[in-house]
């Protein structure tokens, strides 16, 4: 069954390719609930930020094979990044 916002078939096999950057927002908030991504001493900010884009992205497509790279700082909003969604006509 497929999930509210994902993909459909004829969709997903049109997607050649999708590439994000992710970074961490400097507060330690995100939308009003606390995160903890920039306190955790035992991994990098950045880290975290790839593995909830890649997740997020993931269950919308349908689909792991991604790209999500970090340090997006100075290429959008802060906590934001860059995304490209390449797809066949």
């Amino acid at each position: 069954m497929q999930g509210h916002g994902q993909l459909d078939d004829i969709a997903r096999g049109r997607i050649a390719a999708v590439l994000a950057k992710a970074e961490p927002p400097h507060g330690s908030t995100i939308r009003g609930a606390r995160h903890i991504m920039r306190d955790d001493s035992d991994i990098n900010a950045t880290r975290h930020a790839r593995a909830l884009v890649g997740g997020v992205l993931a269950g919308v497509v349908g689909d792991t094979r991604l790209f999500v790279s970090g340090g997006a700082e100075h290429q959008g909003l802060d906590g934001g990044g860059p995304l490209a969604v390449i797809a066949r006509v």
